[in-house]
């Protein structure tokens, strides 16, 4: 079994390898096909808010500098060997290396991130668990009504409708950014609370966003663990309510990890439009931002960081189902 298990891990691997190679071609030729380009931007030829005057000696010399007079199969063999040294080149439109744009964006989207995995994930399985036992009740109808619903609604959508109630009508909270511009914070806890509250609204988008896929799929595990024999042996001596739910949901837990770990991908998506929509500073408002400027190395920079965490932490869960559940070693 310990064989097969490794056989398996390994040819994930590879396979997850193999899936790595295709994104870095694929993000660096999506860029390229777009109209326009990096240089049209920042001189202003593109509708660039602000227009850079470059004489035609500087241009090429930036050209050369990026690469861009190379042929594409030329460009795509220095690309990819920096890919491989972790050098993600220099910024076109912001004039920094890219490295140093990712470092300052990343901790604002893996507060987002973490913190509406944390919440969709906890209260996915909770409502999940909880519909499954309580099946065909008003709960349960109840949930199977809401849960698709948020799901169906369009997460810039969504955003809007909640700056609109909970920004600008109520004004309960702050309706953009990450933190109050020039405030002079009376000490960290103040500092704090000005972070949450400029993060609730974005966090409870993507929360609502994210959990019905979580809550379904706990649901229809739940309700297939509940004809099992275990349960009903359970039942019949009488144990706990909460005692069996915990057997029920140890039972489901390796296509709930699945499940987590394909949400990583759906939430990265789904940031995009979110920090947009909330104007966030994080990763999501970055590649907005790169792709109206056309400034390839961010581009290229931020997916390649955002596909490597998206993969390692799938290859991550199937090596933990993978001991979790024996039987994955077998397909």
């Amino acid at each position: 079994m310990d064989r097969k298990r490794s056989g398996h891990i390994i040819s994930r691997g590879l396979e997850y390898a193999i899936t790595f190679f295709l994104i870095l071609a694929i993000n660096f030729f999506l860029p390229r096909v777009m109209p326009g380009g990096p240089l049209l931007s920042i001189t202003g030829s593109q509708g660039s808010d602000l227009p850079v005057v470059i004489d035609e000696e500087m241009k090429y010399k930036l050209m050369d500098y990026y690469h861009l007079n190379d042929p594409l199969h030329i460009q795509f063999i220095h690309y990819i060997s920096d890919a491989f040294h972790f050098d993600l080149g220099h910024s076109i439109f912001y004039n920094v290396p890219v490295v140093d744009i990712l470092i300052g964006r990343l901790p604002w989207t893996i507060l987002l991130m973490g913190t509406a995995l944390l919440l969709s994930t906890t209260f996915g399985i909770m409502t999940g668990l909880e519909s499954a036992w309580r099946r065909g009740g008003k709960l349960d109808h109840a949930l199977l009504v809401i849960m698709p619903f948020f799901r169906s609604i369009p997460a810039f959508f969504l955003g809007a409708i909640m700056i609109f109630v909970f920004g600008y009508k109520t004004g309960w909270f702050p309706t953009s950014g990450a933190i109050t511009p020039y405030m002079d914070y009376a000490g960290p806890i103040d500092h704090a609370m000005d972070i949450l509250s400029h993060l609730t609204l974005p966090m409870l988008c993507l929360t609502a966003f994210e959990m019905p896929g979580t809550y379904l799929l706990v649901r229809n595990v739940c309700v297939q663990q509940l004809g099992k024999p275990y349960v009903l042996m359970a039942e019949s001596r009488g144990l706990k309510e909460r005692t069996i739910k915990k057997h029920i949901l140890i039972n489901s837990i390796v296509p709930v990890i699945n499940q987590i770990a394909a949400m990583l991908g759906f939430m990265v998506a789904g940031a995009v439009f979110i920090e947009t929509v909330f104007s966030y500073p994080g990763m999501g408002m970055l590649v907005y931002n790169s792709f109206i400027e056309r400034d390839y190395p961010v581009l290229q920079g931020a997916f390649i960081f955002m596909s490597l965490v998206v993969l390692a932490c799938n290859y991550a869960a199937d090596i933990a189902c993978s001991f979790i559940d024996g039987r994955a070693g077998q397909e």
